[in-house]
């Protein structure tokens, strides 16, 4: 196991391939902690209303839903994901520098459906290899994905200082720099083959048919969809109240950092628990979290929540990690990943910023509530999948 959240030696194949993956996230997430919280300031900066932002920024999610199912089959199918990871990773680097072509609102509209088509399901298929080569190799999972976190505080921090001392058109190139390196990691990645293709018949219809894969569908759906607001107007609200882009930058970081602290230590806590709890954990976290950001602006209140994004998500993604590697076998774990990503992702969170946009056109912070409420039934289909589901290993092997 790894011990140490540090860049091994090349000289053990194992350390060789811990550290690719850790590369992976770190290119995966460089390109988030730019986009995620200066994304919707750059599009602010095309004077776009908040309605049209959180269309733009809600496409790509949609987009998922059709783009992430179907490359997931034809990996899982084909044994082959190292191929469509690369042609993707390309693709999203020249859509970036089409848009300051334009500032109209259509030509953004195909761009963002590209990005959602070609970045989105780089996460799912990633993370199939990583799963399997950390169980092949005896790889502590968490501390393989701790170092995207770390690239989401250094690319979000870094992006807020450039910014402050350029401008917002600096945006794109940030993106474009990011992708360049994403790419470059995405050619040294292995390229492991299931031990068998699926015999016939969609892995993605199976899935749908098992009560309680619907269910964990639903615990990290509802969790991952109440940060809508926060991804979608988090740095445009932060930015109006009169915080800079290095403070707003900060922000973000804060969270991240707390959710490395728990990828880096919490492994051998949460493993073998039972991930409806985890689920639960992070739910009742969202509550709190959102219902406080709804309710101010305080600068040391808004420090005192963001460390709670180690529960919202990170814990969360353990959960979902989790909850695939035990029930679902390997030969169906692409097809489980990208649902998990496509509709907690996709549809879930797509709806929720989607939503936020005449939420926080007409409420302000306060659409932070609508967000408490979605982690409320997150909770609750928690209490579903601890009810439903015993923790057995390979629950859908037929």
């Amino acid at each position: 196991m790894i011990n140490k959240p540090i860049l091994p030696s090349f000289d053990d194949p194992r350390m060789k391939t811990a550290t690719i993956l850790a590369l992976f996230f770190v290119g995966l997430f460089l390109i988030q902690g730019v986009f995620l919280p200066y994304w919707p300031v750059w599009l602010k900066s095309q004077r776009l209303s908040a309605g049209e932002i959180g269309i733009l920024l809600s496409l790509p999610n949609w987009v998922r839903v059709f783009a992430d199912p179907l490359i997931a089959q034809r990996a899982d199918r084909t044994g082959n994901r190292k191929t469509p990871m690369l042609w993707l990773a390309g693709i999203y680097v020249v859509t970036v520098l089409a848009f300051p072509v334009s500032s109209n609102f259509w030509w953004l509209a195909g761009l963002s459906v590209i990005i959602g088509f070609t970045f989105a399901p780089l996460l799912p298929l990633g993370t199939t290899i990583t799963v399997h080569e950390c169980k092949a190799k005896e790889l502590d999972y968490g501390r393989v994905r701790l170092w995207g976190s770390l690239a989401f505080i250094a690319a979000s921090y870094g992006a807020g200082w450039v910014l402050d001392g350029t401008s917002t058109a600096w945006i794109v190139w940030l993106l474009f720099i990011a992708g360049i390196v994403n790419f470059a990691i995405v050619t040294r990645m292995p390229d492991p083959q299931t031990d068998r293709p699926l015999r016939s018949g969609s892995s993605i219809i199976y899935l749908m048919r098992k009560p309680v894969f619907l269910i964990y569908l639903g615990c990290i759906g509802f969790a991952q969809g109440s940060h809508g607001t926060y991804y979608s107007f988090a740095s445009v609200h932060w930015e109006n109240v009169g915080y800079p882009h290095d403070v707003i930058g900060a922000f973000w970081s804060i969270g991240v950092i707390a959710e490395i602290a728990l990828f880096a230590f919490a492994g051998k806590y949460v493993r073998g628990r039972h991930p409806g709890i985890l689920f639960a954990i992070g739910a009742a976290s969202g509550v709190l979290r959102w219902t406080v950001l709804g309710m101010t602006d305080n600068f040391w209140l808004i420090v005192l929540v963001q460390p709670l994004h180690a529960m919202t998500f990170g814990i969360t993604h353990l959960a979902a990690v989790s909850f695939i590697a035990r029930a679902v076998p390997p030969q169906l774990a692409t097809s489980a990943q990208s649902l998990m990503a496509t509709l907690s992702m996709g549809v879930f969170l797509g709806s929720a910023i989607w939503a936020s946009g005449p939420l926080y056109d007409h409420f302000g912070s306060h659409a932070y509530y609508a967000m408490s409420g979605l982690s409320i039934v997150a909770f609750f289909f928690a209490l579903w999948l601890i009810r439903r589901w015993r923790g057995e290993d390979n629950t859908f092997c037929e």
